[in-house]
């Protein structure tokens, strides 16, 4: 497969160059360019996500972001969206549970009942 390519011709000020180079150290990408183009494309799949999966953003304070990010450091997630995630998840489940009346089986009179852990009759 052939890679074909254009070339854009971007201005940014100088500040914004600086801290390019310095994601460019910290991830080790060989090239500005490579390093604006990671970037691009993680812009374009935050402004475009699939059809499938609605984005919602939410404001975190500084303190909850940097406990979030401690979380995900010492291993407890792969990533701060990902443990959002999974928070929003286990949220939605336990107040579907308080909500929903608990399913209980209906017992028939002379219906043998087995202790728990033992098999049924």
């Amino acid at each position: 497969m052939v890679d074909t390519s254009e070339r854009v011709t971007v201005r940014i000020p100088q500040e914004l160059l600086e801290k390019l180079k310095h994601v460019q150290q910290q991830k080790g990408t060989p090239t500005i360019s490579d390093t604006i183009r990671e970037g691009l494309e993680q812009y374009i799949e935050l402004s475009l996500p699939p059809q499938h999966i609605r984005k919602v953003v939410v404001e975190l304070s500084r303190q909850d972001n940097s406990r979030l990010e401690e979380f995900v450091r010492d291993g407890n997630s792969v990533s701060v969206d990902d443990a959002v995630r999974s928070a929003v998840r286990e949220y939605i489940r336990s107040r579907l549970d308080q909500l929903a009346p608990p399913v209980r089986a209906h017992r028939r009179e002379g219906d043998a009942v087995a202790a728990e852990g033992s098999p049924p009759p």
